[in-house]
């Protein structure tokens, strides 16, 4: 824009001139129906009151945006709510965060979790030396707001209210609907992959009490593609990005038999799943767009493969499927989805769509006998 006034009035006038011209592009319509909210009191009021009652489900775990907050490297949390010391758990605890802010007084609810903390840490052996072994210390990774770890969804006569990342935003009924009517589609009856359901494996918590708990990411995506001829393991098996030379992008989780890219992700909640279906259309542009991505992922797909697999230097997706394992092997439905992963969700389908690439969303079970295990252990 331009720094002067009669500069900066030339260059208003031209983007107005444009503006009665062309159409905004769809992947930005949202931008007129999502709106922040400035003045959150009444918002906050209501709930500061939720958080006095039993939970009704309005109320889920969510992760913050920053990007030091990575739940993959962390391997302990602690939790501060109001007055009391921090409670050390093995990974972020929604009921604890709930429970802890019942207690507060009315009208300080909201107030305590702004105030409050989750610090994620990771373990770390320390060097070891001549006079003592190596032992475990945790090393901090990441600090945030406590209320930035929770999203909620409120309704207020005709309107729609998200938390999202600490903040309001009020979402347009007519767009909500509109997006909804995109995302139910993707999740069928019959999924077109066939994944092995996710195991549970025996973990210490930090009292060195064995306790159930899922299957790492890693782990699973290896266990998948042994489990079916003709898949390979992408996991971690990145490609340089050519319009951003500095990172590497991840193409997928498993590559199938019949070239479907597949996304796997274990998650809390679905607020970030707004994350995976990014990354999933980062990757799909990139294998439209540049040559050097097609002919690098064609090679790593050979070489993990064990050189069963080849695949032509020019190829494109056809179809990417969403393979999601919510917390406790919760059932994933277009119900489920919270607002801002649905409308996530629906501009990647949209997207995608558009190059000829079709989307679907799955649900992955835990292992029956195991899941009765996992109810035990928690």
């Amino acid at each position: 824009m331009g720094s002067t006034p009669t500069t900066l009035i030339k260059d208003i006038r031209a983007i107005a001139s444009i503006c009665e011209h062309v159409a905004p592009h769809p992947d930005l319509a949202f931008v007129e129906h999502i709106t922040a909210v400035k003045d959150r009191s009444l918002l906050d009021t209501e709930l500061d009151a939720t958080l006095g009652r039993p939970v009704d489900g309005r109320i889920l775990t969510a992760v913050p945006f920053s990007q030091s907050t990575d739940l993959s490297r962390s391997t302990a949390c602690a939790i501060k709510i109001g007055p009391c010391s921090p409670l050390l758990r093995d990974e972020f605890s929604l009921d604890y965060v709930l429970e802890r802010a019942r207690v507060i007084k009315a009208g300080e609810r909201v107030k305590a979790l702004r105030q409050g903390t989750v610090e994620l840490f990771r373990d770390k052996l320390t060097a070891r030396t001549p006079l003592a072994p190596r032992v475990s210390s945790l090393e901090a990774l990441s600090t945030e707001s406590a209320v930035k770890w929770i999203e909620a969804t409120f309704s207020l006569d005709s309107r729609t209210f998200c938390l999202l990342d600490g903040e309001w935003y009020e979402l347009g009924a007519g767009y909500l609907r509109d997006v909804n009517e995109t995302v139910a589609p993707l999740f069928t009856n019959s999924s077109s992959v066939d994944l092995p359901r996710w195991p549970l494996v025996e973990k210490l918590n930090k009292k060195g009490i064995p306790v159930m708990r899922p299957m790492d990411e890693g782990d699973y995506n290896e266990l998948a593609a042994k489990a079916r001829p003709g898949w390979v393991c992408m996991d971690k098996k990145n490609v340089r990005n050519p319009f951003r030379t500095s990172n590497k992008v991840e193409i997928c989780d498993l590559f199938t038999d019949d070239d479907t890219l597949v996304f796997v992700k274990p998650a809390h909640a679905s607020g970030p799943l707004s994350h995976l279906y990014n990354q999933a259309r980062v990757s799909v542009e990139l294998l439209f767009e540049s040559a050097d991505v097609r002919a690098e992922f064609a090679r790593s797909v050979h070489v993990n493969s064990d050189a069963s697999r080849s695949i032509p230097g020019n190829f494109t997706p056809r179809r990417i499927v969403f393979t999601i394992l919510l917390k406790d092997g919760a059932d994933l439905t277009p119900d489920s989805l919270f607002p801002f992963s649905a409308v996530t969700l629906a501009q990647t389908a949209k997207a995608l769509a558009a190059r000829g690439v079709t989307v679907e969303v799955i649900g992955i079970g835990i292992e029956p006998t195991q899941k009765t295990m996992l109810d035990t252990a928690a």
